[in-house]
């Protein structure tokens, strides 16, 4: 995070593991989100493997601020240079990735998110994000960079890859963004849940 960047990796090695099993707790779900990691995440429809008939009702994981729901957004590194800017974190549905431990957004920008029900997909969701006046700002450069080299952004929620995105255009009048996913019921509402108290915690470091 931007308020203990230098000890990301470390912070990983110890929290991925735990991550993986507190935060995510649809396995079934994730299992289905994974296609759109292997495939780029644009315009991919896959079988949500039937969630539509599940009928346990999710609770929200609340957590203490700093530890659950935390996210951070980063450059995927695709090949090692040995900079010393390169962190190895867990990743969801793959091995291990290399990011650059510098995040180009987190946590203690933004203010507060929502999850969106994404109609023709039950128990997936989009995300809103509402941002700090620095955190638009934020946005707003990492979404107009030239990714030819690197396209996609990683989505880290407490130190482990969820997936990646590609950010969408945000207005200089908005602070407010919508990040398609789509993302599964659980990581959704903890993120839902987590934000504001994050928020609030990293703000004040």
């Amino acid at each position: 995070m931007t308020t203990s960047g230098n000890n990301t990796c470390i912070h990983t090695v110890r929290t991925s593991r735990t991550a993986l099993r507190n935060v995510f707790r649809l396995v079934p779900l994730c299992f289905a989100a994974a296609c759109l990691i292997s495939c780029g995440g644009d315009g991919n429809i896959f079988d949500p493997m039937n969630v539509d008939g599940k009928e346990d009702v999710y609770t929200p994981v609340v957590g203490e601020p700093g530890e659950y729901g935390v996210v951070s957004i980063h450059e995927l590194i695709r090949h090692k240079r040995g900079d010393e800017r390169e962190c190895e974190i867990g990743a969801m549905f793959e091995d291990e990735v290399i990011i650059d431990k510098n995040p180009l957004l987190d946590s203690s920008e933004i203010i507060s998110i929502e999850a969106i029900a994404i109609n023709d997909l039950p128990g997936f969701y989009k995300l809103r994000f509402h941002l700090t006046q620095n955190g638009g700002k934020l946005w707003r450069k990492l979404a107009l960079a030239d990714r030819d080299k690197t396209p996609s952004l990683a989505f880290v929620i407490d130190d482990v890859l969820y997936r990646t995105i590609k950010p969408r255009f945000l207005y200089n009048d908005e602070d407010a963004v919508v990040i398609d996913g789509p993302f599964d019921e659980a990581a959704a509402l903890n993120l839902e849940a987590n934000a504001i108290r994050n928020f609030m915690y990293f703000s004040q470091q």
